[in-house]
């Protein structure tokens, strides 16, 4: 029997993203993914599923910055918030650093598609400290309309490469969570 997880995001583009992403794919796990409504909405949608339902739950969170002591305090109080401890074996959290967007920088094969130009390794570099305003300013292009590139397969089998991706599949590949 497969588990049963829900994962949880900070918005409805990561979740629109991820559900392109996953649902390509098979995985050892059902899930659902569920969009809050921003940092707070998402940890009180993951509080209530935790003390409500019998699942697991795999929270993605941005951290919002890329300073580690920033980062640090920012799990620190998420952890405490959530009391991490008392639900590790129904709970995982990932962070994406700075913001979720971060998997679109680090898709050469989606850069090319997106501006028909190709960027040094350190330009990107500095761009994911704000992924999303650096991804917007170099196509003039909303982050909404990524969505369309993931009909290229090229661009599409790149972001598996990406370590956030790759640790959401590792969560959903398990046989057993328990």
């Amino acid at each position: 029997m497969k588990n049963n997880i829900t994962i949880i995001t900070e918005g409805k583009f990561d979740a629109e993203v991820l559900e392109k992403l996953l649902r390509a794919k098979s995985y050892k796990s059902d899930f659902e993914i569920i969009a809050a409504n921003g940092f707070s909405s998402a940890l009180s949608k993951v509080k209530t599923y935790l003390s409500t339902k019998n699942k697991h739950i795999l929270l993605i969170l941005d951290s919002d910055t890329i300073s580690e002591t920033d980062i640090s305090e920012k799990k620190d109080f998420v952890n405490t918030y959530i009391n991490t401890k008392l639900y590790h074996k129904r709970l995982k959290i990932v962070w994406a650093i700075p913001e979720f967007d971060v998997i679109f920088l680090n898709n050469k094969e989606f850069l090319k598609e997106l501006t028909n130009k190709n960027y040094s390794d350190d330009l990107i570099e500095i761009g994911k400290a704000a992924p999303k305003k650096t991804l917007e300013k170099l196509s003039n292009k909303k982050h909404d309309s990524f969505i369309s590139f993931f009909d290229n397969k090229n661009v599409n089998n790149e972001f598996y490469n990406d370590e956030l991706i790759k640790t959401i599949e590792e969560y959903l590949q398990k046989s057993s969570i328990l």
